[in-house]
């Protein structure tokens, strides 16, 4: 869409250009024509050195497309095809839906102090608030007086969030109750009143929340990178999409080496689904190349792995570019840290999952570099979000496979799984059909 916007954009002041030098004298001509190539300049200049890029997708937007045309469907609605779609869905035996770790419910920035924001996630109504201090802090959304909803209407008050029903007001950071207006019980009930208070922190641009099925105390903490904060980095933008997957596909995919010729070898130009870029004129352009290695990293602790991971664009089956080095770090279930070594310095891509459902993730990208890499960063990240959207083609229609046929190849997949189970415990909520009634 940017790039047709730009396409017609160019040829609206290509036209515009003709038509002053048909009509117009020399001279102005001339002014008429530097004024509007400096203006383009500028916008141009803006649009992609200095405004960050933001990429967003919905459930529907992505691996649908063409199921929205068969006739097989009553309605036209897409989320009702979706919705269809999900329940017909071969899924296979799940591991548990919402493991135990830190995950991101908002961006940093989409929390200004004195404001509270309401969000459902692993199965938990969250009340996100910054007070006035500028600390985060989330408690239940439900107040327990009469089950208002304090996400919606509350009112932010120090470090407290006051219930818009009645008014009773709890402490962010104990939850417990600290006013009642018109309390006639002598300030019994305050004292016995409280709502479950979330250990939360910030990191790496994201708000996180511990969640843990045997209600646990952290074990470990998404440590902040500094280079992010360093003098010269900046913020680049950001990509956000919905899968209808489990969340243990997504970072499964790191492990999953074999898959990278086959679905990320065309161009990322050609397309989102695999078949259109096979038929797209840019494959006789060039292909990427990939070479990984994924292993359990027990140095930084259980809880992290890492994937080496060697890309390069072969052009006319001769000329190597765009030569990357990846060093990405999953740690924990919900969060996997990316830095890039390119020809022209270092970029770093922070990866985000959250089960907003049991088979509906949200997956939020942030893309920072030293700021003469800005222009880089951008054409990254919108190249990183075509790939990353093939992947969601495949998730959104995949059963999970619990003893897939694997190759000698993939037995970093096994591994991974392996890893990966280290996050559920013995009450870890499963997958049940009767409660698939997602609304989107």
């Amino acid at each position: 869409v940017i790039m047709e916007k730009s396409i017609i954009s160019i040829l609206a002041v290509s036209l515009s250009v003709q038509l002053v030098r048909e009509y117009c004298s020399g001279d102005c001509c001339k002014y008429v024509a530097v004024g509007v190539c400096a203006s383009l300049g500028l916008w141009y200049g803006y649009r992609f050195l200095i405004r960050p890029l933001d990429i967003q997708r919905k459930l529907a937007d992505v691996g649908y497309k063409q199921h929205f045309t068969q006739n097989q469907w009553a309605s036209k609605d897409k989320l009702h095809l979706i919705r269809s779609m999900m329940r017909l869905r071969k899924k296979g035996a799940l591991p548990p839906v919402y493991p135990n770790g830190w995950f991101a419910l908002l961006d940093s920035d989409q929390v200004i102090v004195n404001q509270v924001k309401y969000v459902t996630a692993l199965g938990e109504n969250f009340a996100v608030f910054r007070a006035s201090n500028g600390h985060v802090n989330i408690l239940n959304a439900y107040c327990p007086h009469l089950g208002a909803n304090m996400a919606i209407g509350g009112i932010v008050k120090g470090n407290c969030l006051q219930c818009p029903f009645h008014g009773w007001t709890f402490d962010g950071t104990s939850g417990k109750c600290v006013r009642i207006p018109n309390d006639c019980s002598n300030g019994l009930l305050r004292k016995t009143a409280s709502v479950k208070r979330w250990d939360s922190c910030e990191a790496n641009g994201f708000v996180f929340v511990w969640y843990h099925a045997e209600n646990e105390a952290p074990s470990w903490s998404p440590t902040g990178d500094v280079q992010l904060t360093g003098r010269g980095w900046t913020y680049r933008g950001r990509s956000e999409h919905y899968v209808n997957a489990h969340i243990q596909d997504i970072p499964e995919n790191g492990a999953d080496v074999a898959h990278l010729p086959a679905l990320h070898g065309h161009m990322a130009l050609g397309g989102q689904y695999a078949a259109q870029a096979d038929r797209s004129p840019w494959r006789w352009f060039g292909v990427h190349e990939w070479t990984a290695a994924w292993r359990a990293d027990g140095t930084r602790g259980s809880h992290v792995s890492a994937l080496d991971l060697q890309h390069r664009l072969l052009v006319f089956g001769k000329f190597a570019v765009f030569k990357l080095n990846v060093e990405a770090q999953q740690i924990g279930p919900g969060l996997v840290i990316l830095n890039f070594k390119t020809s022209f310095g270092p970029i770093k891509l922070i990866q985000v999952v959250t089960p907003v459902e049991p088979l509906i993730q949200k997956v939020v990208h942030r893309i920072y570099c030293p700021t003469y890499l800005s222009l880089y960063a951008t054409i990254v990240l919108f190249m990183e979000a075509v790939m990353f959207e093939r992947d969601v083609v495949i998730w959104n229609h995949k059963s999970y496979i619990e003893k897939p046929l694997a190759s000698k190849q993939e037995a970093t997949l096994l591994a991974h799984r392996k890893w990966y189970k280290q996050f559920y415990s013995a009450n870890s909520k499963q997958f049940s059909n009767r409660k698939e009634t997602m609304d989107w």
